[in-house]
């Protein structure tokens, strides 16, 4: 058997397109990752993160920094996470319903028909993961869509803390159920 690490340093791909950066939030330390003008993925910390750049697997998120470091990507503020923390700011302090951040989240087609139904559901609402199903038009395909949004690598701008368990109970959440319950209650969804 192959060492992992080996193999993921022969797929490491050239991350000098790549910028990131790090800073903390209501909900802890976040890593956002910016390439030719898109967000690709906002993190956070002390979770595993979906694998976009080596396509297996996950990562911690000390590792997925790590990898992105000796990449080549860059770590700073761009205009693009500039951008995308004002937004996230005005989220946390309720001003913000709706981003307008350009998003290119890395994931196998069915992952992004999840996603891009995700960014359908209207802030202060929820889904269950059936109704998802439902609406990219495969109904019997709950748990894939659970996976789906376990995958998603853009937490919160890509809502899939909005879908719950179709009793309405809290179901996993990559980011936790305590950050999950945070953010219901800041949209108003849980009291």
């Amino acid at each position: 058997m192959k060492d992992k690490r080996e193999t993921y340093q022969r797929e490491s791909a050239d991350l000098s397109s790549v910028s990131y950066y790090e800073y903390d939030t209501p909900v802890g330390l976040v890593r956002l990752v910016w390439q030719d003008g898109f967000l690709t993925a906002l993190s956070l910390a002390g979770k595993s993160q979906p694998n976009a750049f080596w396509r297996r697997g996950e990562l911690t998120y000390e590792e997925a920094g790590r990898r992105l470091a000796e990449g080549g990507a860059r770590l700073g503020e761009t205009a693009g996470i500039v951008r995308t923390m004002k937004e996230l700011q005005e989220y946390f302090e309720g001003k913000r319903r709706e981003f307008t951040v350009p998003l290119r989240p890395e994931g196998t087609a069915f992952q992004k028909q999840v996603w891009q139904a995700l960014l359908t559901i209207p802030y202060g609402q929820t889904r269950s993961y059936g109704q998802i199903a439902a609406q990219i038009g495969k109904p019997g395909a709950s748990r894939a869509v659970g996976m789906g949004n376990h995958c998603n690598p853009i937490a919160i701008l890509i809502p899939c803390h909005r879908v719950i368990g179709a009793n309405g109970s809290m179901t996993g959440y990559g980011g936790g159920l305590d950050i999950k319950e945070y953010l219901l209650k800041r949209e108003g969804v849980l009291c």
